[in-house]
């Protein structure tokens, strides 16, 4: 790290309680308004966790829900309300092709060291969520204000409500 990259740092954490506690807030805010829409489901944070720096807003979103439309159709939606909403992966990461050079199980898998076969990994709810369920969104929007946030809102109802209209052009 440069001193020049240090000075930049130094400053940018003096924001870090601030920032972490307005992006809690807001992905609260979010989780109680976009769960009562049919077919978003914000992911449930574990009674343990104190602090969440919300480095990406994940949620689940169920197709049959909106008329069965894909998750990417439905993420185009929301990038035409000007929500930047992203797709995440485009495969679980135990299907990389890194892994397959390494042929070893992960310092946090309980394998560690021991041969690995990736390709007879199966894990459906890992693939469900890259396939077809999980979309996020970046930390910066969970910076934005209340009224940013019902703007949120406003265009996840506008989608399902106009669902009718995306299934004809899907």
């Amino acid at each position: 790290m440069t001193e020049f990259q240090a000075a930049i740092l130094l400053v940018q954490l003096e924001r870090l309680d601030e920032q972490t506690e307005k992006r809690m807030r807001n992905a609260r805010y979010l989780n109680s308004n976009l769960s009562k829409i049919d077919g978003i489901k914000p992911l449930k944070d574990d009674d343990r966790i104190t602090r969440n720096s919300y480095h990406l807003y994940i949620f689940r979103f169920n197709p049959e829900a909106f008329g069965g439309i894909s998750k990417a159709a439905f993420a185009e939606a929301l990038q035409a309300e000007g929500i930047p909403v992203s797709v995440g992966y485009s495969r679980p990461l135990y299907k990389e092709p890194y892994l397959d050079y390494f042929k070893r199980c992960p310092l946090s898998c309980g394998y560690y060291g021991k041969p690995v076969d990736y390709s007879k990994v199966r894990l459906p709810v890992a693939e469900r969520a890259c396939y077809t369920e999980g979309l996020w969104l970046p930390q910066y929007v969970l910076l934005g204000s209340k009224e940013d946030m019902d703007d949120i809102v406003a265009a996840f109802e506008k989608v399902k409500e106009n669902i009718d209209e995306m299934k004809k052009e899907d």
